[in-house]
């Protein structure tokens, strides 16, 4: 499970703060040698940061989102809310899917967000 303060650190190290990369949620399950693969990807956007549970929920909701609206949405989150949990939500009827990883493609300027099922 990851937290907003991991992926602020991973944005900053990673893409140097680049507002210019849209987001990605990956699906990855494991195969019989234990070893992750590929089940699926689509764009995030859509983020929303729910107090009452200390989650950033990523999802599919609007039009694309990039890295410069998410790092808006994080920027003026008291330090305490740095600590929330950042899970993936695809829609009411599945259950929230912790973030387990991050990944960047500098080429196609996204950003992933690594779930498993």
């Amino acid at each position: 499970m990851k937290y907003i303060i991991d992926m602020i650190d991973d944005i900053r190290e990673n893409i140097q703060n680049s507002k210019e990369y849209t987001l990605l949620a990956m699906l990855l399950k494991e195969d019989a040698q234990k070893n992750f693969q590929n089940a699926g990807e689509k764009p995030i956007t859509s983020f929303f940061i729910d107090h009452e549970r200390k989650e950033l929920q990523l999802g599919f909701l609007d039009e694309a989102a990039t890295t410069k609206e998410l790092l808006a949405s994080v920027d003026a989150l008291e330090m305490d809310a740095m600590m929330y949990e950042i899970v993936v939500k695809i829609s009411d009827a599945h259950p929230l899917m912790p973030v387990i990883g991050f990944g960047e493609d500098h080429i196609q300027k996204q950003y992933t967000f690594f779930v498993s099922a």
